[in-house]
């Protein structure tokens, strides 16, 4: 299984909770609706920390998130949002 496959199948087990909705609005409500590197408002997504395949247990800890513009998220996470082929 490549990189990219593995990263989802772990973010996938807690996006597609309906309490993921409620935790990714606290989240962006917390960090003032912008990205928290650059302060970008756009194309924002609720990034974690420290990652779900390493750190479980930190899955649903507000600690661990923070919000970030497309940009710095692809930044931050190179090989997992690299274009596929």
């Amino acid at each position: 299984m490549n990189l990219r496959k593995q990263y989802a199948a772990h973010s996938r087990r807690i996006t597609r909770q309906p309490r993921w909705k409620a935790l990714r609005e606290a989240v962006k409500d917390r960090d003032g609706w912008a990205c928290v590197l650059c302060g970008a408002r756009t194309r924002l997504e609720v990034d974690h920390v420290k990652p779900v395949r390493d750190w479980p247990e930190l899955a649903w800890d507000m600690g661990n998130l923070q919000t970030l513009c497309c940009r710095c998220h692809s930044r931050k996470n190179p090989r997992r949002n690299r274009p596929r082929p």
